[in-house]
């Protein structure tokens, strides 16, 4: 049987647990199922984030196996993190959501993306009523293809893991899967694909728009009330190169934390070609 690549996120709360004191927990979990695991460093946050890439190398079976160890750990949110709290807003929070425990988030290079989907969106739809998981792709830009694309499954521990072997599935029929091996992603050159499925179709590295990506994030993580965000409207002004359609975006995604109802998801998929 062929070995495969997964790269997953995992949430800042998370890692602790997953490596174990002095890493032992990682290196029984990779002599148990046979896979080769790497982490980013503590810091290294997929682009705005607070999230580590893990990449994971195995084979099917084995990739299936560390996915739900991540997955059970990922939903042991600690309780401090669901409550608001003065953090620093000038780093994107997405700890502090507490559905981010239901969800599992995969980065797929943009050939596996397209077979998950499958032609007007029919595999993708597939896959959630086999497994009764929802499952959302970051957006697509118009005109520029990423390399790769986010995938985020909600749902119950059994409809997740069901879900995610779909994925796996469609990971050993590209053979391109193996395309995009970074799990740092400080050096990459040019726009990566957004973590938030509403959001816009980029992620906003905190570098570039940190005004923006900490009001966006902050919002979306209730820790600013009314009176924080009266400070959005100036952003713009700053930042010349801030868009009419990058608030809207950045609205819409403040008002789309709620998964879209069926129909519409799956219209988002039907213009895509598999």
């Amino acid at each position: 049987e062929g070995e495969y690549f997964l790269k997953v996120l995992i949430p800042s709360y998370a890692a602790g647990s997953i490596i174990g004191k002095g890493g032992q927990t990682i290196v029984q979990l990779q002599k148990e199922t046979g896979a080769t695991i790497k982490l980013s460093k503590s810091k290294d946050f997929y682009p705005g984030t607070t999230e580590r890439v893990c990449l994971v190398q195995g084979t099917a079976e084995a990739l299936n196996a560390v996915h739900s160890f991540i997955a059970e750990k990922v939903r042991e949110i600690p309780q401090a993190m669901t409550k608001p709290e003065v953090v620093n807003i000038l780093q994107p929070q997405t700890t502090m959501n507490p559905d981010r425990a239901k969800q599992a988030k995969l980065i797929v290079p943009n050939s596996t993306a397209g077979l998950i989907i499958g032609k007007g969106g029919a595999t993708v739809k597939a896959v959630m009523e086999q497994s009764g998981a929802w499952v959302q792709l970051s957006q697509k830009p118009e005109g520029i293809n990423l390399q790769e694309r986010v995938v985020t499954v909600s749902g119950e521990p059994e409809q997740v893991h069901k879900a995610v072997s779909a994925i796996v599935q469609k990971v050993q029929e590209d053979p391109q899967s193996s395309s995009c091996l970074n799990i740092s992603y400080a050096n990459v050159a040019g726009p990566v694909a957004n973590s938030n499925p509403t959001g816009s179709p980029y992620a906003s590295p905190a570098d570039v728009l940190p005004a923006a990506a900490a009001a966006s994030a902050a919002a979306a993580s209730g820790l600013l009330g009314p009176a924080g965000l009266a400070g959005v409207g100036a952003f713009p002004a700053a930042l010349p190169a801030f868009s009419g359609t990058d608030l809207l975006a950045i609205s819409t995604a403040l008002n789309t934390l709620q998964p879209p109802p069926a129909a519409n998801l799956l219209a988002s998929y039907a213009g895509e070609a598999g």
